[in-house]
Formats: C-alpha cells, sequence, structure tokens
C-alpha cells in the first residue's frame, strides 16, 4: 500500500483508542514526516517511544542492506527526537517499561526529578536510590514537615530521610499505600517510588481499597518496583489499582525521568513561538552564489555578518608590504593566518603565527608563512594572509552546521579546545532554532557547568553565545539548499557582557 511506520502514527494520533506510541524503528524513508508527526504528537500530548536501529555503524549498514533505503546517521534521527520529545529505549523492554508508566500517568507527568523513594527492604532501597541518581533523578532528604509526619509511624530503626526505610515493621502496620502517600506529600518531591516485594500478592489484595484511593487522590505520579520476582497476579491486581509494578530499577527510573522530561519539553514547544526569519538577504545568496566551492574566512565572515554574526576587523594582506601596512593601522597583538581554499588545517601546515607586535614582524610572518603553506601543498591556490586582531580570552567552544543527509542542515555545538576530538563533547539541533532551542542545546552539553564559571572564573556570556547560534541557524536555514557544512572554530565566550569572538570560520558549499 506504499504506507510507511509514520503513515499509521499520523492516523491514529487522531484516535480517541491511541494514546502512546511504541515503534521499531530502522529507517524514515520521507524524512519530512519525522518532523510534521513528531509535532502533531507533541502537540496532542500523545508520546512516541522508539527503539532505533542503526545507532552503530554496524546497526546502520544493517538497517541500510535489509530496508534497501538509506539509514541516515544517528546523530540526526537523535537531534529530531530531541526537537519533538521523541523518547528513545535501549530495547523492547525498555520501551514497554516506559510506555507503562506513561499509561498510568499520561495526565499527571511529574512537574521535575525530585524522587521519593519508600522501602521496607533498606538494602533494595540504597540500590533504588543509586539507580535513580546514575539516571539523572534527584533523590532529596525529605523536608522536615514531611519527615515528622512519617517519624510518627517508624520503629527507632527506620529513618525518614529518603530513601524512607519504613521496615519491614512499618509496612506491615501502615501498609505501602499510606507510606507512599505520606512521601508524596512532601513539598520537595515530584514523583514516588515504592519498593516493595511481590513475591506474594496477599499483601496487594489487602491493600486494594487503599491503593485505589492512593491513585485516586494523588497529586504526583507514584509507581511500585518489586526487588523479588512477581507472584502471578501480583502484576495484574496493581494494575487494576491503577498503577504501574515495575521488576526492572533501571527501566522504572527511566520512565520517570523520560516522563519529567517529556512533560518539560512538550511545555517548552507548546510555548515556542513560530519562527518567521526575515526575507533572505540577496546580496548574500548571491555572493554565496559566485563563491568557490571552499569559503575562506575572508570570504565567509563578511557574508555570516550580513545575519549578525561578528568579525573581528580582520583585513586580507596580499603581500609582505600589505600586511606590515594593516598592521601598523590595526595596532596590538596580531595574528596572520594564510587565507587558501586549499588548506583547511592551517595549523597543522605551519600557515598560523600568533601574538606578532608591528609592520615588522607582520612582513616577515607574512613571507615566512606562504612559504610554509607553499612546502606544505605545493600548487596550492594562496590568496593571501589574513591580519586580525589577537582575541581577549574566552571559554573556547566549537560551534558549526553540518549537513545531515536525511534531515537537512543541523546545527553542531560542542566545548571546544585541544581535547573536542576525544572527547566529543557535542550536540546537535535542526535550524532554525529559538533562543529556548539554544539554551536547551547547550544543556545536553557535559561541560556546560564551565560556562557558569569554576573555581573563580567569571561566569560566560551565555546570552552571547545563544545569539550566535540563533543567526548561525538563521543563515543555514536560508542557505539549506546551498550549505554542506560551516566551522567555526574556535569561538571564544568572553565574561559575562563581553560577548564572543569568532577567531576562524569555514563555509562549504554543497556540490552542484
Amino acid at each position: 500500500a506504499a504506507l510507511e511506520e509514520l503513515d499509521f502514527v499520523d492516523h491514529l494520533i487522531d484516535s480517541d483508542e491511541t494514546d502512546i506510541f511504541t515503534l521499531f524503528m530502522e529507517d524514515v524513508k520521507t524524512p519530512e514526516k519525522l518532523a510534521r508527526v513528531g509535532e502533531k504528537a507533541l502537540r496532542a500530548g500523545k508520546p512516541i517511544i522508539v527503539t532505533k536501529v542503526g545507532r552503530s555503524d554496524a546497526g546502520q549498514r544493517a538497517a541500510a542492506s535489509h530496508t534497501a533505503a538509506l539509514a541516515g546517521a544517528y546523530t540526526g534521527y537523535r537531534a529530531m527526537f530531541e526537537r519533538y520529545g521523541i523518547i528513545v529505549g535501549d530495547d523492547i523492554e525498555e520501551i514497554v517499561d516506559i510506555a507503562s508508566g506513561f499509561s498510568h500517568w499520561s495526565h499527571l507527568l511529574p512537574a521535575g526529578k525530585r524522587i521519593g523513594i519508600t522501602t521496607g527492604s533498606g538494602g533494595a532501597g540504597g540500590l533504588m536510590a543509586d539507580t535513580a541518581a546514575l539516571g539523572g533523578l534527584e533523590v532529596p532528604v525529605l523536608d522536615a514537615a514531611a519527615r515528622a509526619k512519617i517519624d510518627a509511624h517508624l520503629p527507632a530503626y527506620g529513618t525518614s530521610q529518603n530513601p524512607v526505610d519504613g521496615t519491614a515493621q512499618a509496612v506491615q502496620q501502615v501498609g505501602y499505600a499510606r507510606l507512599n502517600r505520606m512521601v508524596m506529600d512532601a513539598a520537595n518531591v515530584d514523583a514516588v517510588i515504592g519498593i516493595c516485594s511481590a513475591r506474594h500478592s496477599a499483601t496487594f489484595i489487602r491493600e486494594r481499597e487503599d491503593l485505589i484511593e492512593l491513585k485516586k487522590n494523588a497529586d504526583k505520579p507514584v509507581v511500585l518496583c518489586s526487588y523479588t520476582l512477581p507472584r502471578e497476579g501480583s502484576i495484574e491486581i496493581v494494575n487494576r489499582c491503577g498503577l504501574p509494578l515495575y521488576t526492572n530499577m533501571r527501566n522504572c527510573a527511566r520512565a520517570l525521568k523520560e516522563m519529567a522530561d517529556y512533560r518539560a519539553t512538550r511545555e517548552r514547544f507548546l510555548k515556542r513561538p513560530n519562527i518567521t526569519t526575515d526575507a533572505v538577504d540577496a546580496a548574500v545568496g548571491e555572493k554565496l552564489a559566485a563563491a568557490d566551492k571552499t569559503l575562506c574566512e575572508y570570504e565567509a565572515k563578511p557574508l555570516l555578518a550580513a545575519y549578525g554574526i561578528p568579525g573581528a576587523g580582520e583585513r586580507l594582506a596580499t603581500s609582505g608590504d600589505d600586511a606590515a601596512e594593516i598592521a601598523e593601522a590595526m595596532g596590538g597583538k596580531l595574528a596572520l593566518k594564510v587565507q587558501s581554499p586549499d588548506i583547511l588545517h592551517k595549523t597543522e601546515a605551519g600557515a598560523v603565527a600568533l601574538n606578532l607586535l608591528g609592520g615588522n614582524e607582520a612582513r616577515k610572518a607574512y613571507e615566512y608563512l606562504t612559504a610554509n603553506a607553499r612546502a606544505y601543498s605545493p600548487g596550492a591556490d594562496i590568496r593571501g594572509v589574513l591580519v586580525q586582531p589577537m582575541a581577549n580570552k574566552g571559554q573556547e567552544m566549537i560551534l558549526g552546521i553540518n549537513r545531515d543527509e536525511a534531515f537537512g542542515p543541523m546545527l553542531m555545538v560542542g566545548m571546544g579546545g585541544v581535547y573536542v576530538e576525544v572527547m566529543k563533547d557535542v550536540a546537535f539541533a535542526p535550524v532554525p532554532l529559538t533562543e529556548d532551542d539554544a539554551h536547551a542545546l547547550l544543556d545536553q552539553l557535559k561541560g556546560r557547568a564551565l560556562l557558569d564559571g569554576m573555581r573563580g572564573e567569571p561566569a560566560a556570556d551565555v546570552s552571547a553565545l545563544v545569539d550566535l547560534m540563533v543567526n548561525l541557524g538563521r543563515f543555514a536555514a536560508d542557505f539549506a539548499d546551498t550549505i554542506q557544512e560551516i566551522d567555526l572554530n574556535p569561538v571564544l565566550v568572553h565574561p559575562d557582557g563581553d560577548g564572543v569572538s569568532v577567531v576562524d570560520a569555514l563555509i562549504v558549499k554543497q556540490d552542484a
């Protein structure tokens, strides 16, 4: 029938009989459907949970050979999933467990990631606390009012800190339902995990009405997780009371994290303004069309400047005397860089000189750098040497555009410096972006805290970095059919209020 997986999802979103989708995905044959259907599902509050083949090179080969279609790089899929709140599970068991949490609590998703844990087994509670914390959740000490209320029901050897270890005695006397209700009432938790043993179903039969009442009057989600294999019938009893019963601690924690993330993503998306870009800059388009395939820094920066991406007042020198004259006019410390579309890695070619002063040093550097460039790449098209003021210190970042073969241009941002190739602390998003999109993308970076200032370092100008990301995304979106790659590396983010410096820039066009 020539129907794709997403065609079925698109149809069923409109059905009152379908609230959650679990998908096994190899590829998307019509990439624009992922954006359209993903947005439709997110607006409807109907989560899509996928397990995706092709997250490794080997998996991409398997998907391509099986479907006779290009699977696409996983970074592109991941960026699209992030934008539209599509949840990725590692395997089928995990996506079913995540769906279970949504199926019981889609009307009351966690407002945050602070988790209260109740247990009758100290060891199981500790294991769940570790699992939750390592899975991206918080396990705070409960507030004093909640602890006082709970302590009245605990033996002396129990604890109300969090996890709340009621011991077997409190579980027997108070019951799972009441214990979880008291933790739910704590002001500093967003959801509750009740650790239990489902080895015998008698406890749940006895507490059936209390569990039903717990669900009915809940103002935060509660889930149960058994640290023992459940007896046949236990899961059904708990489910009929309106609560999920997990048997996998990691999946239990992951479900609550994804439920909280989904709520935050959806709330942010529903507030997201429609991005209406100004008319494409026709002059930039004409210059871009007339340029060669690779645009060096001296060609790229004027085009980017038309989109609010700052340059550094650099000027191209075509002779040693020219370099000296520019250097004297600029003053201060300078950087000189050979400009050639055939030499993209200038440092490796010995084609960069830093911290130069005055015309004499600039003249000598011009001759030295061009000689190095010719020796490194005989026959290279050397256009001259760019003379540029040395930038002030700042947090080093990498920013760019990469064209995904399936989904088009993707903005990439990452922590820069000499370790960028090793650490690969980068994140991707489809363009264009809003300011909120840019902030959310930065929050994905492991090194994000470095931008807030550490060990006496001042906080970086994150708002200027966000503006740069938004403007670069707008440029890439306007010329999506032309651009293959943009590389701004490094970008120095100066202390708050001092802006950013784009130290180097490169644009590569698509083949005709």
